[in-house]
């Protein structure tokens, strides 16, 4: 994880101990961060936890762009994440 002016850089192979200091980071910050973006390789991810996160961010800050979340994912191993949002 690293911030890179107002875009937040992550891993998608963050275990719950990364994920949960992400959310520690995270919630002091939410106001000052506008993009989430995924570095390195898209082909597995270690939790769930944090998709569940980025969710959770989006919903708090709706203007926020999130890469895992904002479109379909390919992971090499699960294939495509399709994501449909519900109004």
């Amino acid at each position: 994880m690293t911030i890179d002016g107002d875009i937040l850089e992550i891993d998608l192979d963050m275990d719950i101990e990364e994920v949960l200091e992400l959310k520690n980071f995270v919630e002091d910050r939410l106001e000052y961060i506008e993009a989430v973006t995924i570095t390195g390789k898209e082909d597995t991810f270690a939790s769930s936890s944090l998709l569940q996160l980025l969710h959770s961010i989006k919903l708090s800050k709706p203007s926020i762009k999130i890469d895992a979340i904002g479109a379909d994912l390919k992971l090499e191993k699960y294939g495509t994440l399709h994501w449909i949002q519900n109004d």
